[in-house]
């Protein structure tokens, strides 16, 4: 189905339950409504613990970057080294995840980032509720919003793909909105202070709040703190932490290009950057972001221009397409700023709702302003909930756009597929994933052993040997001329990104390679090994030219 049409066909659904939600009754005890945050926030951390815990036992997890934070705790936790994963030094300013470390001490399993993503996400939902219950305390407004951001679409894309430390952020983001709403500014500052700890992106969050309390009566000094803060993070990161401390170059800021070395450049660089919002993408990114939250942040203008804009217009400008279209983690920072944005915006609502009750001062206006809030309500409801249904991000997606089309298998329920074909293919994967743990058990590999991996298997192998990636990608680890093992599987192959012509012309030079045997197993499985190792018996061949291209 095309995109836009699916949005026409959601408004449309929308507003008729908008036209019948007038007769609604939404008051509801406030014990009814603790109890309904609850029950949602037990059961989307269950769902998706459980859906984490079948994605890693399905092979649908890999090297980036589930394999990476796995390997960056397990080093730490064995002293192996601070901020290195299985690739060397870890490429991004992310100090905080190693309060984790300890748990790899305890049980050294990779279930802890399933558990931790899920956990994050879906218990940062109370914070949430608390702060806009300060601002509504007779109203189901509040659950409202916090069911907005538990079903939000984007939510399920960071909740299963991989692992990202940007889970955490939320938290904080939540935790420091409560006590700001609570007029606590010092340990609402902390808690701002240390969210760019979680990833160096998120001073652009940081540096957007400042933008934004500088439009507050009593709050402009801590917005000029705000964005000194984060100025000062990005001098720390770009000039001190990675030239001076890692000794590398940060190669994710070429996804910004914007300073060179004449202010001529730096301008035209700005030019581009600016003309980039306005391509073809941002207006469906935009809308998709808006539409579940029943587009509430355009009803506050400061929120909306200062807070919310800035967030997602670094993603919008970049040139990595993953960052324009928000795909996976790279939407994390809107997760947590689209719930506060709509929350002011409902704020700047009632107000005027407030000034035009007091203009008017009727008996007859009240019954239509509490009619107007009923259907309000109701639409937004459904709104979000179609949202969801529709373009949820579902177990075994990798990467996913909602901007051309939707994919026929799409649609579900807290990224619970709708479709029985969809749970016949993901029962399918599990099977072919233990058939081909059963062999991978059988290799001689010791913690010495030398493998070049595919992204998917590699994940299984990270406790157990020294791991590098095949083919290389991006910021990858340089890996050695002669390996023990090189792994891959047909069966169970996500090429995105990658040039197919390196893995074949690699298949081809291993294949013709007399030090390595080859192991080619009816399943997909393709291993070479060099025959000093000793291997399990498999069915072993040469390797013939046309094998090569079904990988």
């Amino acid at each position: 189905m095309n995109y836009y049409l699916s949005v026409i066909i959601i408004l449309a659904v929308a507003g008729v339950a908008t036209l019948s939600g007038s007769h609604l009754r939404l008051e509801l005890q406030e014990k009814t409504r603790q109890r309904l945050l609850w029950a949602m926030t037990l059961v989307f951390f269950v769902v998706y613990a459980a859906l984490g815990t079948y994605k890693l036992e399905a092979m649908q997890m890999g090297n980036w970057d589930f394999g990476i934070y796995d390997s960056l705790l397990r080093n730490a936790a064995n002293g192996r080294g601070l901020m290195r994963d299985y690739r060397g030094m870890f490429d991004h300013f992310s100090p905080i995840i190693l309060i984790f470390a300890p748990l790899y001490r305890i049980w050294d399993s990779q279930l802890w980032l399933v558990l931790i993503q899920s956990s994050a996400l879906a218990f940062a939902a109370p914070l949430l509720y608390a702060t806009a219950r300060h601002y509504f305390k007779r109203s189901s407004f509040p659950l409202l919003l916090t069911a907005m951001y538990l079903f939000n679409p984007y939510y399920s894309r960071l909740a299963l793909y991989d692992f990202h430390a940007e889970c955490l952020f939320p938290l904080f983001f939540f935790g420091a909105f409560y006590f700001y709403s609570q007029k606590r500014m010092i340990p609402f500052f902390i808690l701002l202070a240390l969210s760019p700890l979680i990833k160096e992106d998120f001073v652009i969050p940081v540096g957007a709040i400042g933008l934004w309390l500088l439009t507050q009566r009593g709050k402009r000094c801590w917005g000029v703190g705000a964005i000194a803060l984060a100025i000062l993070y990005v001098f720390f990161v770009l000039k001190v932490y990675y030239p001076h401390i890692l000794k590398v170059n940060y190669w994710h800021y070429n996804r910004y290009v914007l300073f060179a070395p004449t202010f001529t450049e730096t301008m035209r660089n700005a030019g581009v950057m600016f003309a980039k919002l306005f391509n073809a993408t941002t207006f469906p990114v935009v809308i998709s972001v808006l539409l579940p939250f029943a587009l509430l942040p355009l009803f506050n203008w400061k929120s909306f221009l200062f807070l919310w804009l800035p967030v997602i217009g670094i993603q919008l400008v970049s040139d990595n397409l993953h960052q324009r279209l928000l795909l996976s983690h790279y939407s994390s920072a809107l997760i947590a700023v689209t719930p506060v944005a709509a929350l002011c915006g409902a704020r700047s609502l009632r107000a005027s709702k407030l000034r035009i009750w007091q203009f008017c001062n009727s008996r007859k206006f009240l019954e239509i302003a509490f009619k107007f809030r009923r259907a309000a309500f109701a639409g937004a409801t459904v709104t979000m909930l179609c949202c969801h249904i529709a373009y949820c991000d579902l177990p075994i997606s990798r990467y996913m756009d909602y901007i051309e089309k939707l994919p026929p298998y799409q649609g579900g329920i807290i990224s619970l597929p709708l479709r029985p074909i969809y749970w016949q293919e993901m029962a399918r994967r599990l099977r072919h994933a233990n058939k081909v743990k059963a062999i991978f058990e059988q290799l001689p590999v010791t913690p010495q052993s030398t493998m070049i991996c595919q992204n998917e298997p590699g994940v299984y192998f990270l406790p157990k040997a020294r791991v590098f990636d095949f083919p290389e990608i991006g910021f990858g680890n340089v890996r050695p001329d002669r390996a023990d093992f090189f792994v891959m599987d047909r069966g169970n192959y996500c090429g995105d990104g990658v040039d197919l012509s390196e893995v074949n012309d690699l298949i081809q030079t291993l294949a013709k390679d007399p030090t390595y045997k080859v192991i080619s197993h009816p399943n997909g499985v393709l291993v070479f090994y060099r025959p000093g190792v000793p291997v399990l018996q498999l069915p072993d061949r040469t390797l013939k030219p046309a094998d090569t291209n079904k990988n």
